[in-house]
């Protein structure tokens, strides 16, 4: 091949065969030829489709295990169990105890109605007062323990105490002893972190391979050298239409706590698309109006071949759909000087010689002898 300053060519040769592709010629490169100019060559082989969505992403708190604390009524905090935002908190502790005038007299109505029931002959009706006062005392979010407590020692309690719905840690604290607080405001949001979100992005071309279940490997900067495994539970319906970005959610377990909301992560999404012929990157040159691939022959040729590739690509490799077969040897290094040795050999000769190459080695199929008639030229009539 020429135009390659002080390289020797001599082993490289077309090969008389007519061209597969239009355009392009079979050559024969020499061993030590295909050794001085890099030649490597890959295989295509079958194997299995596993396409990765890399994206990045911030650990949340699983939001259905998000609980925000309010009180049910008014009144004035007495004392606060849980004082710090962080702390631990198991299911039923509490978190602090209300002085509320609606809950007091709430339960002397429940105390003086049970007492008028045993002692009047209208037990129907006294019953009912005092089934309506239970009915309100437990819309109040007092506890069966409670209430129990109340019917056996008939003194109503001056304290209401608000405990804790789940275990969790409390993300938040918005209240402090002696103040008044009332039903809207939040007093804690509390969170059971042994389950953890992973909020992130893909662009739109990527949502054919995001689908809900699939797995999800998750690593963590702060965390090097672990790996968490997941999977997609959401896929927001709509596009963003600033960025072309949907929104992902990625579940994953967290029964040792180490991933904290706020974490930066690293998310790699899999798809398995089952089996295919997959063939190295650098074996395919694509010319925008095809694609080809240099395939090895016996007797050290090169066959060029026209292939379609899917636009997917599996790590290192294109999926190819047509042109090739399982078990090709196809070029992935120095194909690019093979290609345009085999073009111009296809258009009737090989590169023009440049300063220093060697050509003496490299012959077409015709004009064969023609640098002999080149000996003994009558030089005379050359002028310097």
């Amino acid at each position: 091949m020429g135009g390659m300053p002080g390289m020797e060519m001599g082993g490289m040769e077309e090969v008389g065969a007519a061209p597969r592709v239009k355009g392009y010629a079979e050559v024969e490169v020499a061993a030590d030829v295909q050794q001085r100019i890099g030649v490597t060559v890959g295989e295509v082989e079958r194997a299995p489709l596993h396409m990765s969505v890399r994206t990045v992403g911030i650990v949340r708190p699983d939001e259905t295990k998000t609980f925000h604390i309010h009180v049910r009524t008014e009144g004035w905090v007495e004392k606060l169990f849980v004082n710090y935002t962080g702390q631990k908190v198991g299911k039923g502790e509490p978190f602090l105890s209300i002085y509320s005038p609606e809950f007091y007299r709430t339960q002397l109505d429940y105390v003086t109605a049970r007492r008028a029931e045993r002692a009047s002959t209208l037990a129907r009706a006294e019953r009912s007062l005092a089934d309506l006062a239970v009915m309100k005392l437990r819309l109040l979010d007092v506890s069966d323990q409670e209430l129990e407590e109340l019917e056996r020692t008939g003194k109503p309690r001056q304290f209401m105490t608000l405990r804790s719905p789940a275990i969790g840690t409390v993300l938040e604290k918005n209240v402090l002893e002696h103040e008044y607080i009332t039903q809207q405001r939040d007093l804690y949001i509390v969170a059971d972190l042994s389950t953890v979100w992973v909020q992130a992005k893909v662009y739109e071309y990527e949502l054919p391979h995001i689908e809900l279940g699939k797995p999800v490997t998750v690593t963590i900067a702060a965390l090097p050298g672990r790996q968490f495994s997941g999977k997609v539970v959401f896929v927001q319906p709509t596009v963003e239409e600033a960025t072309r970005t949907i929104q992902v959610r990625v579940e994953l377990p967290n029964p040792e706590g180490l991933l904290k909301p706020g974490m930066f992560a690293d998310i790699v999404i899999t798809h398995d698309m089952g089996e295919g012929l997959l063939v190295p990157l650098s074996a395919v040159i694509r010319t925008g109006e095809r694609d080809l691939a240099f395939r090895e022959a016996p007797k050290n040729r090169f066959v060029p071949v026209e292939i379609q590739i899917g636009e997917v690509k599996f790590g290192d490799r294109f999926q190819v759909l047509k042109g090739l077969q399982e078990g090709d040897r196809v070029v992935t290094s120095a194909n690019f000087l093979i290609d345009s040795e085999s073009r111009l050999r296809e258009g009737g000769g090989g590169m023009p010689g440049m300063p220093g190459m060697d050509m003496g080695g490299m012959k077409g199929k015709e004009g064969q002898g023609d640098m002999e008639g080149m000996k003994g030229m009558d030089r005379s009539h050359m002028k310097h």
